[in-house]
């Protein structure tokens, strides 16, 4: 997950300039591919650093996607529908979590043991499930590749003849019922673009100063961003950028997180507990030997044979003459325990379960070789992926209600209703001890959630020009990941405290966040109503 942010933090701020100095369509094409590329060769990695590496790619691809798809498609369509519009491009956005989370629920093992005999295929199930969720990127960049460029981007490129093209071209699709309509501008009544950013040319035409070039005119758009007249406005959203995607992210890992909690406190409550019994000549060879203590046991040539041993400890045990063969274990440990004369064949029973024990000639033979990692047999991926999938429905109607009610509310109306809600409905996290009651708060609180977070992303993109948009948009983007690693840090930390520590936390950020945009709602509407930056 870290790295997937990293990535989406650095393609958001290399490509957003990208798409102010190469065009909204060339850099949208090249992110969608890198992205589509390096997320299905994800699927074929043979080890977990080069898995790390092709992720990061993927991330950069990602990252890179998403401030130019904003303005390259708020850039085709009018004013006074654009809310509506953009609120529709970001319902997708939601189907796409759906589609992610039905295909894990469809592909991936549920529970943890048979995530392990899953991985004895060559080619197993998360594999698969990779292979699967790179198809749509694919789509993604064939269908981007018959649309045509931006024309307010080529307008303020000074490319009139061009811009006036895509704009007869759109003018054809809307008219494609009244074919002898006929589009009526001419390139002297198009609204005039900016004058093309000057460089010094002194370095020369070469390979090196084509790079040099490119630089500098990044350079000199994010510069913009940091001067008068955008200065307090790049301030501001990036405040509400942080404080919104750090409590955002930071929650969603907090939920499924806090739920397997839960589930592991209530399967430690259930735990057969085994005191002072002495086993002597006896043979487990059970499938399986589940969340058991045995406390004080002695065991006597006892013969452990073809079963998984899952949440077992033994606690000041004698095991002697005993026999563990063709064993697999999940947070099993011997503690404090007496061991002699025993012998441990084909077992992953590793050195590092043995906690302060005396052992005594044991013998260990064909250990199972590869990652020594205690993995949790005990994990059911079933409840992961159900409050997944139920928070990512929830967006969907959230988005729509946000689609209805932003260019009649108003961008700054719908933010301050939408985070105020949210921190009122914050406080009911401390009211939250069940798998069921965690599942129906975070549909209401994604539901009421998801509309302040739309509204920031198309104010975002309307309060710059269209010659900064992607570099402001991206360099925004790349401030929200480094604030969602630090919430997902953050919160992660909160899972074996106090609910009242995630509760004044998700309080403190959307009411904090209220209040900036609470004073700064006029500068933002001006900027976005400036017909000069339309």
């Amino acid at each position: 997950a870290a790295v997937t942010f990293l990535g989406m933090m650095i393609g958001a701020i290399v490509w957003g300039a990208l798409g102010d100095s190469v065009g909204r369509r060339r850099a949208l094409l090249s992110a969608l591919l890198v992205n589509a590329v390096f997320g299905l060769l994800t699927a074929f990695m043979p080890t977990y650093g080069i898995f790390l590496t092709t992720r990061l790619c993927s991330g950069i691809g990602i990252g890179g996607g998403i401030p130019i798809v904003f303005a390259y498609f708020c850039e085709f369509v009018t004013c006074s529908e654009r809310g509506r519009y953009m609120s529709w491009l970001l319902v997708w956005w939601a189907v796409g979590g759906v589609f992610t989370a039905l295909m894990a629920w469809l592909i991936i093992p549920k529970t943890g043991i048979s995530v392990v005999l899953d991985e004895l295929h060559h080619f197993s199930s998360w594999r698969v499930f990779l292979v699967v969720c790179s198809i749509p990127a694919f789509a993604a960049v064939l269908g981007l590749y018959f649309m045509p460029e931006s024309p307010r981007y080529l307008l303020e490129q000074g490319r009139d003849v061009e811009a006036i093209m895509v704009y007869k071209k759109i003018f054809k699709w809307n008219t494609a019922n009244n074919p002898g309509a006929e589009y009526q501008l001419t390139e002297l009544e198009m609204p005039s673009g900016r004058p093309p950013m000057e460089l010094d040319d002194k370095e020369g035409r070469g390979a090196v100063a084509g790079v040099c070039g490119t630089f500098k005119k990044v350079w000199a758009l994010f510069m913009q961003l940091l001067m008068p007249p955008y200065l307090r406005t790049t301030t501001i959203l990036l405040c509400v950028w942080f404080m919104a995607a750090f409590g955002f992210y930071g929650l969603s890992v907090w939920f499924p997180e806090y739920i397997k909690l839960l589930k592991s406190e209530e399967y430690d409550r259930n735990a057969t507990i085994v005191r002072g019994t002495v086993y002597i000549s006896e043979r487990f060879n059970a499938s399986r030997l589940d969340n058991v203590r045995f406390l004080n046991v002695t065991f006597n040539n006892v013969t452990f044979d073809e079963m998984v041993i899952n949440h077992v400890t033994f606690i000041d045990c004698k095991i002697f003459d005993s026999i563990f063969s063709d064993i697999r274990t999940s947070r099993t440990y011997f503690r404090n325990t007496y061991l002699a004369r025993n012998m441990f064949i084909d077992t992953d029973i590793y050195e590092y379960r043995f906690q302060n024990c005396d052992m005594t000639d044991n013998i260990f033979s064909a250990l199972v070789p590869g990652c020594t990692l205690d993995f949790d047999y005990n994990i059911h991926y079933k409840d992961v992926f159900q409050e997944n999938l139920i928070g990512q429905l929830t967006l969907i109607p959230g988005t729509l209600v946000t689609a209805l009610l932003l260019d009649h509310v108003g961008r700054v109306r719908i933010m301050a209703a939408s985070f105020t809600l949210s921190s009122v409905a914050a406080f009911f996290i401390w009211f939250l001890d069940s798998k069921i009651g965690i599942i129906v708060f975070e549909a209401v609180f994604n539901f009421i959630f998801i509309s302040g977070w739309n509204a920031l992303d198309i104010a975002t993109t309307e309060c710059y020009p269209a010659h900064i948009r992607t570099s402001a948009y991206g360099f925004l983007s790349a401030v929200s990941r480094i604030a969602g690693m630090l919430g997902t840090l953050t919160f992660g930390n909160f899972i074996y405290v106090s609910r009242a520590v995630p509760m004044l936390t998700t309080c403190t950020l959307p009411t904090w966040t209220y209040d900036v945009r609470r004073r700064t709602s006029i500068q933002v509407w001006t900027v976005s109503e400036n017909p000069n930056l339309q």
